[in-house]
């Protein structure tokens, strides 16, 4: 496929733009302005730039360009192939275009001599004055081109196989520029690879299918994780082996339902009768408690205070004054 620059020189040269100015010049210093760049630090180093906002094109396609592109899906929205063309309609011929449906939009198979258009096959029409196709059926898709079906109506249309290319393109994997080697290269922001090609830093499938078993967590119990959250539950305690048991391993010959029996028997004979063992242990255990005893209630009046003229001596004591009124 195409490097950056190329891609860029194609599209500027589509939308009219001068293509003597490379995309990009290394250059540490500011050396002056030139014509058609922009001195600035970007995705592929310092340098010169080449700038695309020139006034190449007529304003309003090139506004309504910088519109569509924010709307178009984001793994192949910086296609550099996006441009503008006008539809050509004839009464009687009708566009002379073949289309086929795809998900990025209509892509054009075929292109006859009447009425003539700026298409070619491997083009793909991605909108019609503003619509997007991206993402809509085919009888959708068709109402929105017959509705907009007329002379001059502005087409947005990109390259199928860089529209294909980037969809399928990992988002970790960005282009960037090599200086010394003049020539872009590729760098995957996850693993920190870097490659030439995009294939080198893509695993295979067979890889990427083990790696995914390998990695892949268990799945988890809703209701053990409601009841413990990421905590790891813990073992349930080992049952103890009761005497019953121990005496059916040993031989006995009996069960445990036979054992069971007996020692229910057992009890019952020891609580046997309206005095029975466990009744005289309660009655020996408890003998002489009372339930709620009755205390008698303190008097919580002060002494020799209890009416006017009556044990006023202390006053004395505490004023300093045989006269208590005083």
């Amino acid at each position: 496929s195409l490097g950056f620059w190329a891609r860029t020189q194609a599209s500027g040269a589509a939308a009219g733009m001068s293509t003597d100015a490379p995309l990009f010049e290394s250059a540490q210093t500011f050396d002056g302005p030139r014509e058609g760049c922009v001195f600035k630090l970007g995705h592929l180093g310092l340098g010169y730039y080449l700038d695309v906002r020139a006034d190449t094109a007529p304003s309003a396609e090139r506004q309504q360009l910088e519109e569509l592109r924010p709307r178009l899906p984001e793994r192949w929205r910086q296609c550099t192939s996006l441009r503008q063309e006008r539809l050509n309609v004839d009464p009687d011929a009708g566009c002379g275009v073949s289309l086929e449906h795809s998900e990025f939009g209509f892509a054009v198979s075929r292109v006859d001599d009447t009425p003539g258009q700026d298409l070619g096959k491997g083009d793909v029409i991605v909108a019609v004055e503003g619509r997007l196709f991206a993402g809509l059926s085919g009888p959708q898709m068709q109402a929105s081109f017959q509705k907009r079906r007329l002379q001059g109506a502005r087409l947005q249309v990109a390259d199928l196989a860089e529209v294909s290319r980037l969809s399928k393109m990992d988002p970790a994997i960005v282009e960037c520029w090599d200086a010394q080697h003049q020539r872009n290269y590729y760098f995957h922001k996850k693993t920190g690879r870097s490659a030439w090609s995009i294939e080198e830093l893509e695993p295979s499938d067979a890889a990427s299918s083990s790696g995914a078993a390998e990695k892949a967590p268990p799945p988890i119990d809703l209701a053990s994780f409601l009841s413990h959250g990421f905590a790891k539950p813990k073992d349930l305690p080992k049952a103890r082996k009761s005497k019953a048991k121990a005496n059916a391993a040993a031989g006995t010959g009996q069960d445990e339902s036979d054992l069971a029996r007996e020692e229910r028997k057992r009890w019952a004979d020891w609580n046997s009768g309206e005095r029975g063992g466990y009744t005289e242990q309660f009655l020996e255990r408890y003998k002489g408690c009372q339930s709620n005893p009755n205390k008698p209630k303190e008097d919580k009046r002060l002494k020799g205070s209890v009416g006017p003229g009556q044990g006023m001596e202390y006053m004395a004591r505490w004023t300093g004054s045989n006269n208590s009124f005083n």
